[in-house]
């Protein structure tokens, strides 16, 4: 998987999948246009986790768009490292994710090379597809994050202890977001 070569050994996993009655290429387009925003917990979230910078910097907010997709979260933070069409997609993003402001640094490519700096931490959220027949993929998704040093460690696991249930929530809604626009359940 493409997601390996970007970060082998993570401090910390979440991995998520679903079954989906239609074939990879339909799944992998929906993977890209497909509407997250839709779904009010997902939109509730984001904008939960927006809700310092809104309150402490009102001028400089930018509220959430009407769609919210693939492309809108490469808006905000999250960089396409890697992408085999139809098979995985790789996103990634750096920061220093516990800080409620400015935790997230602007994407650079050459952040996910090498060790990871001092005081942040480099996060890899991959889609992947697995044609198990000709009717029906799996879709599978994996979050994995690494750390820069022994701090960055345990501030990130603090704040990783009270957000993964919500991450992983979002990641949920996501899967089941692409298998509903998929299988015309929508």
């Amino acid at each position: 998987m493409l997601i390996n070569s970007f970060i082998p050994n993570p401090d910390a996993v979440e991995t998520h999948q679903i079954a989906v009655a239609a074939p990879c290429e339909t799944v992998y387009r929906a993977l890209w246009t497909v509407d997250l925003g839709d779904s009010p917990v997902i939109r509730g979230l984001m904008a939960l986790r927006s809700l310092p910078e809104r309150l402490l910097h009102p001028q400089q907010h930018r509220p959430l768009p009407r769609k919210i997709t693939l492309h809108t979260l490469m808006d905000v933070g999250f960089g396409l490292l890697s992408e085999e069409p139809g098979r995985e997609i790789v996103l990634g993003v750096t920061g220093r994710f516990w800080r409620p402001l400015g935790n997230v640094f602007p994407f650079n490519p050459a952040d996910f090379q090498g060790p990871v700096r001092p005081g942040s931490a480099r996060a890899v959220w991959n889609f992947a597809m697995q044609q198990v027949s000709t009717a029906q993929t799996l879709l599978s998704t994996e979050t994995r994050v690494v750390c820069g040093d022994r701090t960055s460690q345990l501030k990130f696991r603090a704040y990783w202890l009270l957000v993964r249930p919500f991450s992983g929530l979002i990641r949920i809604l996501v899967l089941r977001t692409i298998r509903q626009a998929c299988e015309g359940t929508r």
